[in-house]
């Protein structure tokens, strides 16, 4: 190697490992930031348009956090056209000591996201929330699927989100088979429907993700708050430290799983990825081939998103 290509070379590596210093460095002044839960709860986003009759979007979290981690889609509808927005928390955890931190955390996070708030059995929440009891327990089982149908009879919601199928996590994998079940029979004992039926990730990627929510980082920022409120969970496993990364790296997923192999990178910086189908009764219906990619400042509403997939 020449002289000029070691210079050039040295060049570009100092410059690559000033950049990851920086990129470290960030990560690093996050940890500066105080965690929650806030008293009082930090005041949610003023949305932009409140509908005469909002739509009601309803996101069935496994744990107290998933709300605010993958739950972004649900916050972009409350502030781009009212959208009311409830979360329903599936359990508070495991360890039935904590349920009382985590309620707390909760209802803060839910305050400065500016949703309602559902705890089946409260202040319990559902109890295994998992594929095991829903095989070996099955009168254990229907006994949930009764319970979260009857609230999905009151809510009557326009758009369900839950996680997917293959989410990892034993209690994402049951909450996605409890919400299947108990929206199939809540929407066959009511006629209602084809509604929405929206698909987040977080330990495991969709396979095939078919909707890309671009977001500005005002919008990451305050779903930030939402997720600090979850203090303790956050001091556990600083997920709010990465979760910008990972909006990052879905733009790049995003671009060609979405948008089609080949096509050009989106020109935003943070993304969240879904899968989305229609439910009509207990059946799934997949919805028109092809992806949407919804650009950040965009203002959405429901029926705008639910044509996108007719």
């Amino acid at each position: 190697m020449s002289r000029a290509s070691q210079e050039i070379w040295k060049d570009r590596y100092e410059k690559w490992l000033h950049y990851l210093h920086n990129v470290a460095g960030a990560i690093a002044a996050g940890r500066e930031i105080p965690l929650g839960p806030s008293d009082p709860p930090p005041t949610p986003p003023a949305a932009d348009a409140y509908a005469d009759t909002p739509a009601k979007i309803v996101y069935c979290a496994p744990h107290p956090d998933d709300e605010a981690i993958s739950g972004v889609l649900a916050l972009r509808l409350r502030l781009d056209s009212g959208a009311r927005v409830t979360n329903i928390a599936m359990t508070l955890g495991s360890d039935k000591s904590q349920r009382p931190r985590r309620l707390r955390e909760l209802e803060s996070a839910c305050q400065a996201l500016g949703f309602d708030l559902i705890v089946p059995h409260h202040p319990q929440g559902f109890e295994q929330v998992t594929e095991v009891n829903r095989n070996q327990h099955p009168e254990e089982w229907g006994a949930k699927v009764d319970a979260l149908r009857e609230i999905f009879d009151r809510e009557m919601p326009d758009l369900v989100m839950a996680p997917h199928a293959q989410d990892f996590n034993t209690a994402h994998v049951g909450t996605h088979l409890l919400v299947t079940e108990a929206l199939g029979a809540h929407l066959e004992q009511s006629g209602r429907g084809p509604i929405l039926f929206v698909q987040a990730e977080f330990w495991h990627q969709i396979e095939r993700p078919n909707l890309m929510v671009g977001l500005t980082p005002e919008l990451v920022a305050a779903q930030l708050v939402g997720i600090c409120e979850h203090g303790d969970e956050m001091r556990r496993n600083p997920y709010h430290l990465l979760h910008p990364c990972r909006l990052m790296d879905n733009v790049r997923r995003g671009s060609e799983v979405v948008g089609g192999q080949g096509a050009a990178a989106q020109p935003f910086t943070f993304a969240e990825l879904y899968h989305v189908v229609f439910m009509k009764g207990r059946e799934i219906i997949p919805p028109r081939p092809g992806g949407c990619i919804i650009n950040p400042t965009q203002k959405i509403d429901l029926a705008w998103l639910k044509s996108q997939f007719d």
